[in-house]
């Protein structure tokens, strides 16, 4: 949980370090997300698994096509599984998670429309399992750190001065698990996103 505090220090920090040098950049974003991923445990078990996430981003402009982009929201990973024991599992993991990426803009010639892809990695905590079973069964608690990379493809369009809108899709896949008894690993996640643009 202490390597929880640094990252979440260490986002904000930048947050407000760079929000006074680049002023020309959107206010903030909220990315609503869904997709499927294989989540896997090691010596136990390998499923498919559906996620959903709300993230609050904010992106810094660094030239005239591209920008740094930082985040933090939550995300849900439910799946099921069948233990050694034959037990019918429903799980749900819940992460917070850090993005950190650099996107890169190309413009149609008003610069009210553009595709967008994105390059970057995701940093993710897991905060919680909850496991349902029948009959009930009590499971350990196996929290850990994953870091990923990230490469995002997608469209954005202009509302109004103050409102902009994308959609795109995003894929992931864990680079390393730190910190659980049992490795965790999410790989190959494909999700799509809506992203809704608030400009100053």
């Amino acid at each position: 949980m202490n390597y929880s505090i640094k990252l979440l220090s260490l986002f904000f920090f930048s947050v407000c370090v760079n929000a006074q040098e680049m002023n020309n950049s959107s206010l903030f974003n909220v990315s609503l997300r869904s997709g499927i991923s294989t989540y896997e445990v090691e010596n136990q078990f390998k499923s498919v698994a559906v996620n959903y996430s709300a993230h609050l981003l904010k992106e810094f402009k660094i030239s005239d096509q591209g920008a740094l982009n930082l985040g933090l929201g939550v995300n849900n990973f439910h799946f099921d599984f069948v233990d050694s024991n034959g037990l019918f599992i429903n799980a749900q993991n819940t992460f917070l998670e850090l993005p950190i990426g650099y996107k890169r803009y190309t413009y149609n010639e008003n610069r009210t429309n553009a595709f967008v892809t994105e390059l970057g990695i995701l940093n993710r905590l897991k905060l919680n399992e909850d496991f349902t079973t029948f009959p009930e069964t009590d499971f350990k608690e196996d929290l850990g750190y994953h870091l990923a990379y990230m490469v995002g493809l997608g469209y954005q369009t202009t509302i109004n001065d103050k409102i902009g809108f994308a959609v795109g899709f995003i894929y992931s896949s864990d680079l390393l698990d730190s910190r659980y008894d049992n490795s965790n690993r999410i790989e190959n996640q494909v999700s799509i996103y809506f992203d809704f643009k608030f400009f100053n």
